[in-house]
């Protein structure tokens, strides 16, 4: 392309200008000559431009410059020298070039950017698979991404009661602790809130916040008090992403900058979702690593349980049996008499059913584990039903000291698996005597148009709150095994059975207060 070209005095006045130099001046030539250059171009009247030429036309050493038009985005190379008794100013358009070396700088940036987030993720690989233990792998992975990604960096993880829990923090100076802490107590994370930590835990969607200053009047609803205690923290930016394995919110990752001033851009929030993907899949094979370890310890638990009440019954069935055989054999002083074999009987009568309880429990895990629970449905009478099985554990109540009122006038009727009902109530029953010995237990039934309550109500010595959630699972025994009995299947099985009737069971207890179990019972398949 020919170069634009205008002639100047040394004074700079110009005297010649090229058709180039007038379409690039926008102007004709008539125009231009006899005026001073930077009357002509708004980037010749820049003083630096103004110092250069005159600086040319006194000594005479030629100088060269770029010149960028912002309003039309153009960039020239400009050439000043002087010829005898004249300036030359000639320029020459290099937008094409320039675009091309950004476009270049761009790509180089990206790559060693993308080299920098490689180097990162893989010692942030190194260092999530150094354990297996929740928490430690969080606070590796906080102190980690602090400060190369962020000024400060914290992990938070949902609990089961629906609060939030801070598992992880790190900041790059240590000072800032203390703030952020005072921070945390006055404005708590809550699952419900409307964004930030909180509505990310709940929807598993990233946000990223590059100007918080521009938002922060609208947060927590323009409140003033909040705003006031962030802006002391000084943050400037933030990115939270969702930790996500197999489909399930297990945390969020937060990233913030304050001192630094760092600006962070897409590229930044892809790198923190990549090292979230990571740290869900560690944390969530350190859940079932653990989980592993706790099935492990629980099947064996189980084991020595249930080889404690298996053998149990079998000893003193073999003892009455030893008894009966030494009863029934002739000798000097005479047979044994009929009471005398009779209670003998009933004894060996108990344990066989002792023992075929414990089987029927054992086969029911196979069953529902394996998918196999299955329901004979009928139209059946809860009340007439609880009326029925109440009175076969008579025995077992005078045995036990306890006192059973029971209220089912009823009618409850529905459609139901009579023999799976049957099974619930023995379970809460056998339950409510065991754990309620020597005081009263109080069974009800009721029902609405759509739903039946069974009610089974013992005083005997509770659950504390943080049992409430281990009750209904399976090999769990949150009683002394040495003072109470059992496999710890009875309520797993009694929940799996409500379960599959569309119902729900709940519990209402506290220690020293008893324990309330409720089954509610659709009257109508849903």
């Amino acid at each position: 392309m020919p170069e634009a070209v205008v002639v100047c005095s040394l004074d700079a006045v110009c005297v010649h200008v090229n058709p180039m130099m007038e379409r690039h001046l926008g102007r004709p030539r008539q125009e231009a000559l006899g005026r001073v250059l930077w009357e002509l171009n708004s980037e010749w009247a820049e003083r630096a431009f103004q110092e250069r030429f005159l600086q040319v036309a006194r000594t005479g050493e030629a100088s060269e410059l770029e010149c960028h038009s912002a309003a039309q985005d153009r960039w020239f190379v400009t050439r000043l020298f002087r010829v005898h008794a004249r300036v030359v100013l000639t320029s020459r358009e290099i937008t094409a070039e320039k675009k091309q070396e950004a476009t270049l700088r761009a790509l180089y940036d990206e790559m060693r950017r993308a080299q920098r987030h490689a180097a990162f993720l893989a010692q942030a690989s190194e260092v999530l698979a150094s354990s297996l233990e929740h928490d430690l792998i969080l606070q590796r992975m906080a102190h980690l991404a602090v400060p190369i990604l962020a000024d400060a960096c914290s992990v938070d993880l949902p609990t089961p009661d629906g609060h939030v829990r801070r598992a992880a923090v790190a900041f790059s100076k240590p000072e800032l602790a203390a703030p952020a802490h005072d921070f945390q107590t006055r404005f708590p994370i809550r699952l419900e809130d409307p964004g930030g930590i909180g509505k990310v835990l709940r929807t598993g969607i990233t946000e990223f916040t590059p100007d918080f200053a521009a938002t922060l009047a609208a947060s927590r609803g323009g409140d003033p008090v909040y705003r006031q205690a962030v802006e002391a923290l000084g943050i400037s930016a933030f990115i939270i992403v969702p930790l996500i394995s197999r489909g399930r919110v297990l945390g969020a990752l937060t990233l913030l900058n304050s001192e630094s001033r760092r600006r962070y851009t897409e590229a930044d929030v892809r790198l923190a979702e990549d090292l979230a993907r990571r740290a869900a899949t560690s944390l969530d094979n350190g859940r079932l690593y653990t989980e592993a370890q706790e099935a492990v310890r629980a099947r064996d638990s189980f084991l020595s349980v249930a080889s404690h009440e298996l053998n149990t019954p079998l000893t003193s069935l073999t003892l009455n049996i030893q008894a009966l055989r030494r009863d029934m054999e002739p000798r000097a002083g005479g047979a044994a008499s009929p009471e005398a074999l009779s209670a003998k009987v009933v004894a060996v009568q108990r344990q066989v059913s002792r023992l075929s309880s414990l089987v029927r429990e054992l086969l029911d895990v196979s069953r529902i584990t394996a998918g196999r629970l299955r329901l004979e449905r009928e139209d059946l009478d809860l009340a007439a039903l609880t009326r029925e099985v109440v009175p076969r554990f008579s025995e077992d109540l005078a045995r036990a000291g306890c006192e059973l009122r029971l209220d089912a006038r009823g009618p409850a009727t529905g459609h139901w698996d009579r023999l799976r009902l049957e099974q619930v109530l023995q379970n809460l029953l056998s339950n409510a005597i065991k754990y309620g010995r020597g005081r009263p237990i109080e069974v009800r039934v009721e029902a609405d148009d759509a739903r039946a309550w069974l009610t089974v109500k013992d005083q005997g010595v509770g659950i504390p709150p943080e049992g409430h959630a281990r009750l209904f699972q399976r090999f769990e025994r949150l009683a002394s095994e040495r003072h109470y009995g059992g496999l710890g299947l009875g309520l797993w099985i009694v929940k799996q059975i409500v379960d599959a009737m569309e119902g729900r069971i709940r519990v209402e207890s506290e220690p020293g207060q008893g324990s309330t179990f409720t089954v509610e019972l659709p009257r109508q398949r849903a």
